[in-house]
């Protein structure tokens, strides 16, 4: 239940408000988690088998003079596309984007309030824009992979829409002021080798 509104003594950037909205929001956020989450593992397994596919194209190309045609279109076109967005919907969440400060730290309160809604508000109209066009440009494409017949050319696509709900929602629970659990993935990535 988050809403930037004040500087906390000793913090440079403005800290997080807590709202009470309810069970609504904790289901809410237990769904997006566990959705960032998934997706997270997801953009994990893309970047492995990504590099799984260059090592192996590589190792064919240069000890026998071979390759597997397919290997470089799914791995650029499929593969760093789903990593791409999904990382960025992941980098939203945790506000990990690069940011610049323009104003002076002493700069009024409201000011700041503002700049931050006007900041979720854009990102909301982002997220919007990939769900909406993502799932326009799946459903319009009608083709196949040119090396890999049997896949559709969407699944160039595919994650683009899901990476628009995710920024979507993640900037609306901020533009409310609804806390989003920003260290769920570190909890769930970081405690695996931990003893219980």
């Amino acid at each position: 239940m988050a809403l930037r509104l004040g500087l906390e003594p000793g913090l440079d950037s403005p800290k997080v408000k807590l709202l009470d909205w309810g069970e609504t929001a904790v289901s809410v956020r237990y769904i997006l988690n566990r959705i960032h989450f998934v997706s997270a593992i997801l953009a994990s397994l893309c970047l492995a088998f990504q590099l799984v596919i260059i090592t192996t194209n590589v190792i064919l190309r240069y000890f026998f003079a071979s390759g597997i045609s397919w290997m470089e279109e799914i791995s650029s076109c499929v593969l760093f596309t789903a990593f791409t967005f999904l990382s960025m919907a992941i980098g939203v969440k945790l506000d990990l984007h690069i940011n610049v400060n323009l104003f002076p730290k002493g700069t009024p309160q409201w000011i700041t309030t503002v700049l931050l809604k006007l900041k979720y508000l854009i990102l909301a109209v982002i997220g919007s824009v990939f769900l909406y066009y993502g799932i326009l440009l799946i459903m319009g494409i009608r083709g196949s992979i040119a090396s890999v017949p049997s896949l559709p050319a969407s699944l160039k696509f595919i994650l683009i829409p899901l990476a628009g709900l995710l920024i979507l929602c993640d900037s609306v629970m901020s533009l409310f002021g609804v806390d989003k659990d920003d260290q769920y993935l570190d909890r769930k990535f970081m405690s695996v080798g931990e003893k219980k």
